[in-house]
C-alpha cells in the first residue's frame, strides 16, 4: 500500500502540474551551477547514463523524459535520480494500456478528453498572454492615466517607540514609554509642526531612529515597490512636497512622516513595468470578453433537476 500511494502521488504531481519546458543541459537536465562556480562538463547524448529494468539510458532519451516533467519534479530527481524509477514505471503501465485500448473504452475515454481540454485550454491562456502586443499609445495611455504608480517621495520620518508588551522589557534594554505615553508625545510633536517647528531638529532632537536622527530624520525614498506596509505608503503618496502625515500607528511605535520632494520617474525608466501592465489589462479584459461570451442561459430547469443525485438516506 504505501508503494501504492507513493505512486498515485507521484502521478497526481505530474498529471495536475501538466507540461513544463525548461532550458537543459545535455545530460543534466536544467542543472545550473551555483554562482562562482565553474559548471560541469556537458555529458554526451550517446553516453548512458542510466539503466531501468535492463534497458541503457542515454543522456538524450533522459533529457527527453525531463523535459516532460514539473520543474520541482526535476529538481528532485536530480538530487534523488531513484525517483525516476516512478516515472519509467508509469510509462510502462501507460504503454501497457494504450495496447490494450483502454484510451478507446468508458470512463478513460471521457477523462482523457477532459484531460486534453484542460491542458490545451491552459496552454491557449497561456499563449495569448505571452503574445498579446502593446502599442506606444497604449503604452503613454498607461503612463499619463496611473501617475501615483510611477510616484516616489523622498521622506523625513519621526519615530516614536512604545513597549509592545508593557511588563516584559527585555533584560538590560532602554525602558520604553507605553502606548498612551508614545501617543502623547507624537502627537505634541505634530503640534509643534503644525506651529511652524523645524522636522529636521524635532526628528533629531527626538526621533528613536536614531539612524535617521543622526540625519535630521532623512529616511530616504519610498516608491510603489518598497517594502513598507501599505497603511504607511498609502500615508506617504497621498502628500504633497511640504506636507506631513498625521500620526501613524504600528506595532511598535508611532511615525511622523514629511514629504521633502515628490517626483514622478521618467517613463523610460519604467518601460517595462509599464509594458506587462498593460498587457495584463487587456488579457484580463479579453478573458472576461470570453467568459461573458459563454455565459450559460438555462431554458429548461426540469433538465437539470432531473439528474439531481438521489438523496441520501436518513440515518436511523
Amino acid at each position: 500500500m504505501k508503494i501504492l500511494g507513493t505512486f498515485l502521488f507521484l502521478s497526481a504531481m505530474l498529471y495536475g502540474q501538466g507540461r513544463s519546458t525548461v532550458n537543459v543541459t545535455p545530460g543534466l537536465p536544467g542543472l545550473q551551477a551555483p554562482g562562482g562556480l565553474t559548471p560541469p562538463k556537458p555529458v554526451p547524448p550517446e553516453t548512458v547514463v542510466a539503466e531501468v529494468d535492463g534497458r541503457k539510458i542515454t543522456a538524450a532519451e533522459l533529457d527527453k523524459l525531463m523535459n516532460m516533467l514539473p520543474p520541482q519534479f526535476q529538481q528532485a530527481a536530480r538530487s534523488r535520480p531513484e525517483m525516476l524509477g516512478q516515472v519509467f514505471l508509469m510509462q510502462r503501465l501507460a504503454d501497457d494500456a494504450a495496447k490494450a485500448g483502454l484510451e478507446r473504452r468508458s470512463p478513460y475515454k471521457e477523462q482523457l478528453e477532459i484531460s486534453r481540454m484542460q491542458l490545451l485550454s491552459t496552454a491557449e491562456l497561456s499563449d495569448v498572454n505571452n503574445n498579446m502586443q502593446v502599442s506606444q499609445d497604449e503604452e503613454d495611455k498607461y503612463y499619463k492615466e496611473h501617475p501615483d504608480k510611477f510616484k516616489e517621495v523622498k521622506v523625513r520620518v519621526i519615530y516614536v517607540a512604545f513597549n509592545p508588551t508593557p511588563g516584559k522589557e527585555a533584560p538590560n534594554s532602554r525602558k520604553l514609554p507605553t502606548e498612551a505615553e508614545a501617543k502623547d508625545k507624537i502627537e505634541d510633536l505634530a503640534k509643534q509642526l503644525k506651529a511652524g517647528a523645524d522636522f529636521g531638529k524635532l526628528a533629531h532632537d527626538h526621533s528613536d531612529d536614531r539612524t535617521s536622527a543622526a540625519k535630521d530624520g532623512d529616511f530616504g525614498v519610498i516608491k510603489q515597490d518598497s517594502a513598507y506596509p501599505p497603511s504607511i505608503k498609502e500615508a506617504v503618496f497621498a502628500l504633497k512636497e511640504g506636507e506631513v502625515t498625521a500620526p501613524l500607528k504600528q506595532p511598535n511605535g508611532f511615525y511622523l512622516i514629511r514629504a521633502d520632494e515628490v517626483k514622478i520617474k521618467p517613463m523610460n525608466d519604467e518601460l517595462v513595468q509599464i509594458i506587462q501592465a498593460v498587457k495584463q489589462e487587456k488579457f484580463q479584459t479579453w478573458v472576461k470578453g470570453m467568459q461573458a461570451q459563454y455565459q450559460v442561459k438555462v431554458e429548461d430547469p426540469a433538465y437539470f433537476n432531473s439528474r439531481l443525485p438521489a438523496p441520501l438516506p436518513a440515518a436511523h
